[in-house]
Protein backbone atom coordinates (compact mmCIF):
# COMPACT_ATOMS: atom_id res chain seq x y z
CA UNK A 1 0.00 0.00 0.00
CA UNK A 2 1.43 3.38 -0.97
CA UNK A 3 2.01 6.22 1.47
CA UNK A 4 -0.93 8.35 0.23
CA UNK A 5 -3.40 5.48 0.63
CA UNK A 6 -2.27 4.91 4.22
CA UNK A 7 -3.18 8.46 5.26
CA UNK A 8 -6.63 9.30 6.59
CA UNK A 9 -8.83 11.81 4.78
CA UNK A 10 -8.11 14.60 7.33
CA UNK A 11 -4.36 14.00 6.87
CA UNK A 12 -4.72 14.12 3.09
CA UNK A 13 -6.75 17.35 3.30
CA UNK A 14 -4.17 18.89 5.63
CA UNK A 15 -1.34 18.06 3.24
CA UNK A 16 -3.39 19.34 0.33
CA UNK A 17 -4.08 22.56 2.22
CA UNK A 18 -0.36 23.05 2.88
CA UNK A 19 0.48 22.41 -0.78
CA UNK A 20 -2.22 24.83 -1.94
CA UNK A 21 -0.97 27.52 0.42
CA UNK A 22 2.58 27.11 -0.84
CA UNK A 23 1.45 27.31 -4.47
CA UNK A 24 -0.71 30.38 -3.85
CA UNK A 25 2.06 32.10 -1.88
CA UNK A 26 4.53 31.45 -4.69
CA UNK A 27 2.09 32.74 -7.31
CA UNK A 28 1.34 35.81 -5.21
CA UNK A 29 5.03 36.47 -4.56
CA UNK A 30 5.66 36.23 -8.30
CA UNK A 31 2.91 38.77 -9.02
CA UNK A 32 4.18 41.07 -6.28
CA UNK A 33 7.73 40.86 -7.65
CA UNK A 34 6.46 41.63 -11.15
CA UNK A 35 4.64 44.77 -9.94
CA UNK A 36 7.70 45.87 -7.95
CA UNK A 37 9.99 45.38 -10.94
CA UNK A 38 7.62 47.42 -13.09
CA UNK A 39 7.80 50.25 -10.55
CA UNK A 40 11.59 49.96 -10.32
CA UNK A 41 11.86 50.12 -14.10
CA UNK A 42 9.75 53.30 -14.23
CA UNK A 43 11.97 55.06 -11.68
CA UNK A 44 15.16 53.86 -13.38
CA UNK A 45 13.91 55.28 -16.68
CA UNK A 46 13.21 58.62 -15.00
CA UNK A 47 16.68 58.65 -13.42
CA UNK A 48 18.30 57.74 -16.76
CA UNK A 49 16.51 60.65 -18.45
CA UNK A 50 17.58 63.04 -15.70
CA UNK A 51 21.21 61.90 -15.99
CA UNK A 52 21.04 62.50 -19.76
CA UNK A 53 19.65 66.00 -19.23
CA UNK A 54 22.33 66.71 -16.63
CA UNK A 55 25.05 65.82 -19.15
CA UNK A 56 23.45 68.00 -21.80
CA UNK A 57 23.26 70.96 -19.42
CA UNK A 58 26.54 70.41 -17.60
CA UNK A 59 27.54 74.05 -18.22
CA UNK A 60 24.41 75.32 -16.48
CA UNK A 61 25.02 74.86 -12.72
CA UNK A 62 21.47 75.79 -11.71
CA UNK A 63 19.94 73.17 -14.02
CA UNK A 64 22.47 70.56 -12.89
CA UNK A 65 21.53 71.19 -9.25
CA UNK A 66 17.81 70.92 -10.10
CA UNK A 67 18.33 67.64 -11.94
CA UNK A 68 20.45 66.22 -9.13
CA UNK A 69 17.75 67.07 -6.60
CA UNK A 70 15.18 65.31 -8.79
CA UNK A 71 17.47 62.27 -9.08
CA UNK A 72 17.83 62.24 -5.30
CA UNK A 73 14.03 62.24 -4.92
CA UNK A 74 13.62 59.41 -7.45
CA UNK A 75 16.28 57.34 -5.67
CA UNK A 76 14.50 57.84 -2.33
CA UNK A 77 11.22 56.55 -3.80
CA UNK A 78 13.05 53.66 -5.48
CA UNK A 79 14.65 52.70 -2.16
CA UNK A 80 11.19 52.67 -0.56
CA UNK A 81 9.88 50.30 -3.26
CA UNK A 82 12.73 47.84 -2.66
CA UNK A 83 12.36 48.06 1.14
CA UNK A 84 8.64 47.39 0.85
CA UNK A 85 9.22 44.37 -1.38
CA UNK A 86 11.89 42.93 0.91
CA UNK A 87 9.70 43.49 3.97
CA UNK A 88 6.80 41.66 2.30
CA UNK A 89 8.90 38.55 1.61
CA UNK A 90 10.66 38.55 4.99
CA UNK A 91 7.54 38.86 7.13
CA UNK A 92 5.10 36.53 5.38
CA UNK A 93 5.26 34.10 8.32
CA UNK A 94 5.40 36.68 11.11
CA UNK A 95 2.47 38.35 12.84
CA UNK A 96 2.92 42.07 12.48
CA UNK A 97 0.72 45.10 13.15
CA UNK A 98 -0.34 46.21 9.68
CA UNK A 99 -2.69 48.87 8.34
CA UNK A 100 -5.22 46.73 6.45
CA UNK A 101 -5.95 49.53 4.01
CA UNK A 102 -2.38 49.17 2.74
CA UNK A 103 -2.87 45.44 2.10
CA UNK A 104 -6.07 46.21 0.18
CA UNK A 105 -4.21 48.77 -1.91
CA UNK A 106 -1.52 46.17 -2.65
CA UNK A 107 -4.19 43.69 -3.79
CA UNK A 108 -5.81 46.29 -6.04
CA UNK A 109 -2.42 47.13 -7.52
CA UNK A 110 -1.68 43.44 -8.13
CA UNK A 111 -4.89 43.08 -10.12
CA UNK A 112 -5.00 46.54 -11.73
CA UNK A 113 -4.60 45.07 -15.22
CA UNK A 114 -7.51 42.65 -14.74
CA UNK A 115 -9.67 45.44 -13.29
CA UNK A 116 -8.88 47.68 -16.27
CA UNK A 117 -9.54 44.86 -18.76
CA UNK A 118 -12.97 44.22 -17.23
CA UNK A 119 -13.79 47.94 -17.24
CA UNK A 120 -14.82 47.62 -13.60
CA UNK A 121 -15.78 50.56 -11.42
CA UNK A 122 -14.02 50.03 -8.09
CA UNK A 123 -15.18 52.09 -5.12
CA UNK A 124 -12.83 52.23 -2.16
CA UNK A 125 -13.79 53.48 1.28
CA UNK A 126 -11.36 53.55 4.19
CA UNK A 127 -12.81 54.79 7.48
CA UNK A 128 -9.99 55.83 9.78
CA UNK A 129 -7.16 53.56 10.79
CA UNK A 130 -7.66 49.78 10.75
CA UNK A 131 -4.63 48.02 12.23
CA UNK A 132 -4.47 44.30 13.03
CA UNK A 133 -1.71 41.79 13.85
CA UNK A 134 -1.55 39.65 10.70
CA UNK A 135 0.71 37.66 8.44
CA UNK A 136 0.69 40.16 5.63
CA UNK A 137 1.24 37.65 2.82
CA UNK A 138 -1.61 35.42 3.97
CA UNK A 139 -4.16 38.24 4.31
CA UNK A 140 -3.08 39.63 0.93
CA UNK A 141 -3.72 36.13 -0.44
CA UNK A 142 -7.26 36.12 1.01
CA UNK A 143 -8.13 39.61 -0.26
CA UNK A 144 -6.73 38.79 -3.72
CA UNK A 145 -8.85 35.64 -3.88
CA UNK A 146 -12.04 37.48 -2.90
CA UNK A 147 -11.28 40.30 -5.32
CA UNK A 148 -10.75 37.89 -8.23
CA UNK A 149 -13.97 36.06 -7.34
CA UNK A 150 -15.82 39.38 -7.47
CA UNK A 151 -14.31 40.22 -10.86
CA UNK A 152 -15.38 36.81 -12.19
CA UNK A 153 -18.95 37.31 -10.95
CA UNK A 154 -19.75 40.79 -12.28
CA UNK A 155 -21.52 41.49 -15.59
CA UNK A 156 -19.53 42.34 -18.73
CA UNK A 157 -21.05 45.84 -18.73
CA UNK A 158 -21.73 47.92 -15.64
CA UNK A 159 -19.70 45.79 -13.27
CA UNK A 160 -19.03 47.32 -9.86
CA UNK A 161 -16.90 46.25 -6.94
CA UNK A 162 -16.77 48.10 -3.64
CA UNK A 163 -14.10 47.66 -0.99
CA UNK A 164 -14.52 49.03 2.52
CA UNK A 165 -12.06 48.94 5.40
CA UNK A 166 -13.03 50.13 8.88
CA UNK A 167 -12.39 49.53 12.54
CA UNK A 168 -15.25 48.53 14.81
CA UNK A 169 -13.66 47.54 18.11
CA UNK A 170 -12.70 44.90 18.95
CA UNK A 171 -12.59 44.10 15.21
CA UNK A 172 -11.30 45.54 12.00
CA UNK A 173 -13.40 44.68 8.96
CA UNK A 174 -12.74 44.37 5.24
CA UNK A 175 -15.83 44.10 3.04
CA UNK A 176 -15.61 43.24 -0.67
CA UNK A 177 -18.93 43.45 -2.50
CA UNK A 178 -19.95 43.06 -6.15
CA UNK A 179 -23.07 43.52 -8.25
CA UNK A 180 -22.65 40.15 -9.94
CA UNK A 181 -25.04 37.26 -10.45
CA UNK A 182 -25.00 36.11 -6.83
CA UNK A 183 -24.45 32.61 -5.52
CA UNK A 184 -27.10 29.90 -6.13
CA UNK A 185 -28.69 28.54 -2.97
CA UNK A 186 -27.39 25.00 -3.48
CA UNK A 187 -23.82 26.33 -3.58
CA UNK A 188 -24.25 28.94 -0.86
CA UNK A 189 -25.11 26.26 1.70
CA UNK A 190 -21.70 24.60 1.32
CA UNK A 191 -19.61 27.46 -0.07
CA UNK A 192 -16.68 27.04 2.32
CA UNK A 193 -16.41 23.28 1.83
CA UNK A 194 -13.48 21.98 -0.27
CA UNK A 195 -14.06 21.33 -4.00
CA UNK A 196 -17.22 23.44 -4.17
CA UNK A 197 -17.13 25.77 -7.18
CA UNK A 198 -19.28 27.14 -9.99
CA UNK A 199 -16.27 27.89 -12.22
CA UNK A 200 -15.54 25.45 -15.05
CA UNK A 201 -11.79 25.62 -14.34
CA UNK A 202 -12.00 26.28 -10.58
CA UNK A 203 -10.50 23.99 -7.96
CA UNK A 204 -13.10 24.79 -5.30
CA UNK A 205 -10.35 25.31 -2.73
CA UNK A 206 -9.89 29.10 -2.76
CA UNK A 207 -12.70 30.02 -0.34
CA UNK A 208 -12.08 26.99 1.84
CA UNK A 209 -8.43 27.99 2.17
CA UNK A 210 -9.28 31.68 2.69
CA UNK A 211 -11.63 30.82 5.56
CA UNK A 212 -8.99 28.68 7.24
CA UNK A 213 -6.40 31.46 6.93
CA UNK A 214 -8.75 34.03 8.48
CA UNK A 215 -9.70 31.65 11.29
CA UNK A 216 -6.01 31.02 12.03
CA UNK A 217 -5.84 34.78 12.63
CA UNK A 218 -8.71 34.31 15.14
CA UNK A 219 -11.09 36.09 12.79
CA UNK A 220 -14.10 35.17 10.67
CA UNK A 221 -15.08 35.19 7.00
CA UNK A 222 -18.79 35.52 6.19
CA UNK A 223 -20.88 36.38 3.14
CA UNK A 224 -24.31 37.51 2.03
CA UNK A 225 -25.68 37.02 -1.47
CA UNK A 226 -28.77 37.85 -3.53
CA UNK A 227 -30.09 36.78 -6.92
CA UNK A 228 -33.28 38.81 -7.29
CA UNK A 229 -34.10 40.93 -10.35
CA UNK A 230 -34.15 44.06 -8.22
CA UNK A 231 -30.77 43.39 -6.63
CA UNK A 232 -28.09 40.80 -7.14
CA UNK A 233 -24.54 40.41 -5.94
CA UNK A 234 -22.37 39.04 -3.17
CA UNK A 235 -20.61 40.63 -0.22
CA UNK A 236 -17.76 38.98 1.71
CA UNK A 237 -16.79 40.32 5.13
CA UNK A 238 -13.45 39.61 6.82
CA UNK A 239 -13.32 40.35 10.56
CA UNK A 240 -9.93 40.38 12.31
CA UNK A 241 -9.03 41.24 15.92
CA UNK A 242 -7.89 44.86 16.11
CA UNK A 243 -4.54 45.73 17.60
CA UNK A 244 -5.14 46.78 21.20
CA UNK A 245 -4.35 50.38 22.04
CA UNK A 246 -1.39 50.88 24.34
Amino acid sequence: MNELAERTLPEQLHRLEQAMERCERLALASQYASIAMHEVNNYLEAITNLVYLTKLQKNNPDQVINHMESIDQQLAVLANVTRRSLAFHRTQNDLKDVELGEIVQSALKLHAETIAKHGVEVKIRFTGSAIAPVREGEILQVISNLLLNALDAIPAVGGRVSVRVREKRPWVKIVIADNGHGIPEHLAKKLFEPYVTSKPTGTGLGLWLSKRIVERHKGSLRFTTAQSKERSGTSFSISLPATHAA
